[in-house]
């Protein structure tokens, strides 16, 4: 009997060294896998999973592997500044909520066309602020259930609702909201959480498993980043949805630019939160608007949105002649430094517009954009839609002070 304890516990331990030397060798030649493991959320009792506030890391790019810093700032924010909770006085603020697109983690901060839309609206006149609300991996319901709850967004002038197809999907997946009888929005419990979950999510074995899993069912790759995703493929098989029938039924509409039974309940749950959105915010006198990624399967969406402000950036890539290799990773999906550019340049053009202010001309613009990108070192310059300038030494000093400071500190 004691030969077999012995027996059994040299081959328990053996596992478990193996199980350690594994996961060691995936975390030291597989980066793939880092930044799932390592994402860092918070969940509250309704299942919103938010950044945690003054935390940073490091990521490769997608197609250079040269790593940046992702920092979230103070008010949990992807952004290298810390922003004000109260909002001065005078001060115009916009909000922009969203998934990967919006967060951006994948490019280096001064890249992101949040910051660069701050610094041409603040390049017209003085008073914006722009705050990148976005989270990887959120669908409209967690996007709308954020702005309702975060206290800096409470008090917004502008809020861009940047929506991607896989949103509709989200939804269905996600099961946070429902549409009642009556047509009013209804939160659902959330289900029993398995404590093993968030311990099991740090290991990059968890996603080489889930990959395996998803190869032999012919389903795509597991390092989504999004602590919520690994918590939805580990929960109870009556509760799972992600990547079952009708979530891949609901994406492939999409893909097609078509809303079938698949996917009406959920395009009529997505409005009625984009509905309810809006007027929450034009009942402060604010203005809604819902930005359409620059793929034919969300610009051709358009007409689901006809009851709001909309830019279309997929018919402003195509006006531009902005091809899609032009503005994606060549190894991801997500847009790319230029990308951030062009969508910068469009949403700019429209809120100009729309605020009435005297937006700056073609040629400023271009010079404009020459100074911001001249004035960090983050290791790509733009060729298309900006004159190269001199810049100042003062002037660039002052623009990384105002934009990456958080980042200068973590040096």
């Amino acid at each position: 009997m004691s030969t077999l304890i012995k027996n059994l516990a040299l081959l328990g331990f053996s596992l478990l060294a193996g199980l350690v030397l594994a996961e060691l060798a995936l975390r030291a030649f597989v980066p793939r896998y880092e930044y799932a493991a390592g994402s860092v959320h918070e969940r509250d009792a309704g299942r919103l999973i938010v950044r945690r506030p003054s935390s940073a890391y490091t990521r490769p790019h997608p197609d250079s592997g040269a790593r940046h810093p992702v920092i979230h700032n103070n008010l949990a924010l992807r952004q290298h500044r810390d922003v004000p909770l109260e909002k001065p006085p005078g001060e115009l603020r916009i909000g922009v909520f969203g998934d990967s697109f919006t967060e951006n983690p994948r490019v280096p901060a001064p890249y992101a066309f949040t910051e660069v839309l701050d610094y041409l609206l603040n390049a017209t006149g003085p008073g914006f602020n722009v705050l990148n609300f976005g989270v990887d991996g959120y669908a409209t319901d967690q996007a709308w259930l954020y702005a309702q709850s975060a206290p800096a967004a409470q008090d917004l002038d502008v809020v861009l609702y940047v929506f991607a197809a896989n949103d509709v999907r989200g939804l269905y997946e996600n099961d946070l909201l429902a549409l009642g009888p009556d047509g009013a929005i209804v939160r659902k419990p959330p289900p029993p959480a398995a404590w093993w979950a968030p311990w099991l999510s740090r290991l990059h074995l968890t996603y080489l498993a889930l990959d395996v899993r998803n190869h032999i069912q012919g389903a795509g790759e597991a390092h989504d980043p999004l602590e919520a995703r690994v918590l939805d493929e580990m929960r109870d098989a009556r509760d799972r949805r992600t990547r079952d029938a009708t979530s891949d039924a609901i994406a492939g509409d999409f893909k097609r630019g078509e809303v079938s039974a698949h996917s009406e309940a959920w395009v009529d749950l997505l409005l009625a939160i984009a509905g309810r959105w809006r007027d929450e915010v034009e009942a402060d006198d604010g203005r809604f608007y819902v930005v359409l990624l620059p793929r034919p399967k969300e610009g051709l969406t358009e007409p689901l949105f006809r009851d709001f402000r909309v830019i279309n950036l997929w018919r402003g890539f195509e006006e531009a002649g902005i091809e899609p290799e032009a503005w994606r990773f060549q190894k991801d999906g997500h847009w790319n430094e230029f990308g951030n550019q062009a969508a910068a340049i469009l949403i700019y053009e429209r809120l100009a517009r729309d605020l009435g202010l005297p937006a700056l001309d073609r040629a400023t613009l271009r010079r404009a954009l020459g100074t911001w990108y001249a004035s960090f070192d983050a290791g790509w310059s733009p060729t298309r839609f900006v004159e190269p300038v001199e810049v100042d030494p003062q002037r660039a000093v002052a623009l990384r002070q105002r934009y990456i400071p958080l980042e200068q500190e973590t040096r």
